[in-house]
């Protein structure tokens, strides 16, 4: 690293760095959600990559942004969109690496296959999904719970365990990385000793063409 700039007590930390020689700009999820300051600065380095001219590097391991009324009164929704528009008009070369966890609106913002990266692998201890198996299992029990609430039936709790339990399986199963490269939302899943080596690689194809930054990002919510 040339400079590596973590947030205090923050989940995403960002720095500059040299990859086989090529420079590159590095966001990696330590761990869990995105908070607000993560999300804005996120969305400040990805602006400076592109005035620097300089590609970014994704790594994954995020359970999504934060959610509940405290943090959507603080603004989560505005600084969350703030990191999805400087990722999505970012015009220098993405690399994305799913390491851990990628679910909901945290794969997007850290440019996950929806927004197109130049390249994206994946981990063997990869997972992907638009929720977590026991997140979008709970969903469907307190829509089924208010469903019968305003049906004035009693809720069946012990028989919707099943349910859950069979919506956990199958969403477990279908966020492993081999999943979801059979179905080429990937590049390939790489062993993580190869990992410098192979991003190493794609830079020395994206330095093969001029890379320019985005000159501007439309308007942002301040």
């Amino acid at each position: 690293f040339d400079e590596f700039k973590p947030l205090y007590g923050s989940a995403l930390c960002v720095g500059w760095a040299k990859l086989h020689g090529h420079p590159i700009g590095i966001l990696a999820n330590a761990r869990g959600v995105l908070m607000s300051e993560e999300a804005q600065k996120a969305a400040q380095f990805i602006q400076l990559a592109n005035q620097k001219d300089t590609p970014l590097l994704f790594l994954h391991n995020t359970t999504g942004y934060m959610v509940g009324a405290e943090y959507e009164q603080g603004g989560i929704i505005k600084h969350g969109a703030m990191m999805i528009n400087a990722v999505s008009n970012s015009k220098v070369p993405h690399l994305t690496v799913i390491m851990g966890a990628s679910y909901g609106a945290g794969n997007y913002g850290m440019n996950g296959r929806a927004y197109d990266p130049r390249f994206l692998f994946t981990w063997p201890s990869a997972k992907s999904s638009v929720m977590g198996p026991a997140q979008l299992a709970g969903v469907l029990e307190i829509v089924a719970r208010e469903s019968a609430e305003k049906k004035g039936q009693p809720f069946d709790a012990e028989g919707f365990v099943a349910i859950k339990e069979m919506v956990e399986t199958q969403i477990e199963e279908q966020s492993l990385p081999y999943v979801l490269s059979g179905m080429v939302y990937d590049d390939g899943v790489i062993d993580p000793r190869d990992t410098r080596t192979v991003l190493g690689i794609c830079l020395s194809v994206i330095d093969n063409q001029p890379i320019e930054g985005a000159m501007n990002f439309g308007v942002f919510r301040l």
